[in-house]
């Protein structure tokens, strides 16, 4: 059984697999950017680019990966809870990628992952990130090798 099939099974709709990889697409002067074939295939027809809530970048979900991530973020309560919402989700955008398969990063997603012109974008399991290409390089290999094999120490590899 592959991972896509885990995926869908545990309840990942419309996931069909992972995403996964690593991609170097240019972006213009206008904020377009070609979105990977390989993953636009895997997140529909169209997806959302939100901020990242752990670092720079922006995320990059399904339709129902959003849903999931905004029912998480509607668990939590209070004044943080709608503080977060606000501060996470108020520059969402849904995006529909054009015939050339080029997306638009408004320029307040650009100026909070800190993209100017070269762009890295990862798949990260559930979510895509794009990067500023210099920002990832630099936190790429920051996870501590005795804390990432402790991590790693109870799967079968």
């Amino acid at each position: 059984m592959n991972l896509g099939t885990k995926l869908k099974e545990s309840g990942a709709k419309n996931m069909k697999e992972p995403l996964y990889g690593t991609y170097n697409p240019s972006i213009d002067s206008k904020g377009r950017m070609s979105f990977p074939n390989k993953l636009r295939d895997i997140l529909g027809a169209e997806f959302y680019l939100c901020i990242g809530h752990d670092n720079s970048y922006i995320a990059v979900y399904s339709p129902e990966e959003f849903d999931k991530y905004c029912e998480k973020l509607q668990t939590i309560t209070g004044e943080i809870g709608t503080a977060l919402r606000r501060e996470l989700l108020a520059g969402a955008d849904k995006q529909v990628p054009d015939k050339q398969g080029r997306i638009f990063l408004a320029q307040h997603l650009r100026e909070f992952a800190g993209i100017t012109d070269e762009v890295t974008i990862v798949g990260a399991l559930h979510k895509a990130e794009i990067w500023d290409t210099k920002t990832y390089q630099k936190v790429r290999g920051t996870v501590d090798p005795d804390e990432k094999k402790a991590a790693l120490a109870g799967m079968m590899l």
